[in-house]
């Protein structure tokens, strides 16, 4: 049995942009992780078949605060991981960041890539930028060496 399974993840990806006190007021829509990103950026990662209601909602949110604000699916550019089983080791091999509590979000570099890490129980989802995606896998496989790693993603 495998301490660590990858699994590739489709997730809908949508960044809402607007005033830092408009952002502020945006709530999460039921199955969406809030991520925030910057004063004026948040980003939602939801299931790929809740993006239209998801960006209805953060894009009606967003206009009550800044009409100048928006919001965009953005899932096309991001692909996605999932590590399940033994994650906080697993995690350790891939990254100097620390792992965030269960349901938290936490953003910066894994393998040299530009990350955004959420953590769920016993798993870890990872999104990266498409153009990374095969690279990512590639090198995740070679960091996990030491792991017993069992590849069960679409790039397998």
């Amino acid at each position: 049995m495998p301490d660590v399974t990858l699994l590739s993840s489709r997730f809908g990806v949508i960044g809402g942009f607007a005033s830092a006190d408009a952002i502020d007021a945006v709530q999460a829509p039921a199955g969406a992780r809030a991520c925030r990103i910057a004063s004026d950026e948040i980003a939602f990662v939801c299931q790929v078949d809740a993006v239209a209601g998801v960006l209805d909602a953060i894009a009606t949110q967003i206009a009550r605060g800044d009409s100048d604000g928006f919001a965009l699916d953005l899932s096309d550019g991001w692909t996605g991981f999932t590590l399940t089983g033994d994650v906080a080791r697993a995690f350790s091999y891939l990254s100097e960041l620390e792992l965030p509590d269960s349901g938290a979000f936490v953003q910066g570099d894994v393998l040299r890539v530009p990350a955004r890490v959420l953590t769920g129980d016993d798993q870890i989802d990872l999104l990266v930028p498409s153009p990374w995606g095969t690279y990512l896998h590639d090198e995740m496989l070679f960091a996990l060496r030491a792991v017993n790693v069992q590849d069960e993603s679409e790039m397998a």
